[in-house]
């Protein structure tokens, strides 16, 4: 598991072990990298010219969009993660079960399919990690999210189910949307982004709000919680911050 921000600020302050000092610098530097890209990405997601993003960071607009710009653009090319990438990731215990929760969740509802809506219910069911943390913070409950994921589906055009193989199709009785899969896909862009050796809830949820098909976003709206404030939450978590 990679070292906590405070763990990182302790070792780099020690003066007397080069060795560990340096390591920690470099790791520090690496952490913090990471949670700049992942603020800047919410700010601009959240309308902020490059100009307040820039005065935010203490540097020129032209020195924050030459470092930011490029990435963000081919963050939104959606490409997919490289194969050695996809396979050196390892999926969490809390990640597996969220999604079969997921599959719960839908069940109860009477869908047959899983939508971005019951991921986040998966991740509430699941009841802990980053992920329930972040939301629960927030004051976003199980019970309530039922109640908003039934009014937002009401009325709405069905998510279409992925277009997958035969052999994938006849595997599951409850067929993965396309939202979903989508979804399932921009986790493991965070997890490869964030430089983690797993893919766990924490990536999920980043997935789900980043993700603007489906139908969690909306639910999230309807409970009056900003998708870009959930994004905030679990980046603190990640970061080891405070809330």
């Amino acid at each position: 598991m990679a070292p906590r921000l405070d763990q990182l600020v302790r070792g780099a302050g020690q003066l007397e072990d080069p060795d560990k000092g340096l390591r920690s610098v470099a790791g520090l530097r690496r952490t913090l990298e990471s949670l700049e890209a992942a603020q800047v990405e919410v700010a601009v997601r959240a309308g902020w010219s490059w100009s307040r993003i820039a005065g935010a960071l203490g540097v020129t607009k032209q020195a924050a969009h030459k470092k930011h710009a490029s990435r963000l653009r081919t963050a939104g090319s959606q490409a997919p993660v490289p194969k050695e990438e996809r396979a050196n990731l390892v999926v969490t215990g809390q990640a597996r079960r969220s999604v079969r929760l997921a599959r719960q969740e839908a069940e109860k509802l009477g869908q047959r399919y899983i939508g971005t809506e019951h991921l986040l219910l998966g991740l509430l069911r699941e009841g802990g990690g980053p992920a329930f943390d972040a939301l629960d913070s927030l004051g976003v409950t199980l019970a309530a999210t039922r109640d908003a994921v039934a009014r937002v589906s009401s009325g709405v055009e069905r998510d279409p189910p992925y277009a997958g193989s035969s052999a994938e199709q006849a595997s599951t009785r409850f067929p993965i949307a396309t939202s979903a899969r989508h979804a399932m896909e921009q986790s493991l862009r965070e997890a490869v982004r964030l430089g983690t050796s797993h893919l766990g809830v924490e990536h999920i949820l980043l997935a789900l709000v980043r993700t603007e098909r489906g139908a969690a976003s909306r639910v999230l709206d309807d409970l009056g919680v900003s998708p870009v404030e959930v994004d905030r939450r679990i980046t603190e978590r990640l970061a080891g911050l405070p809330a």
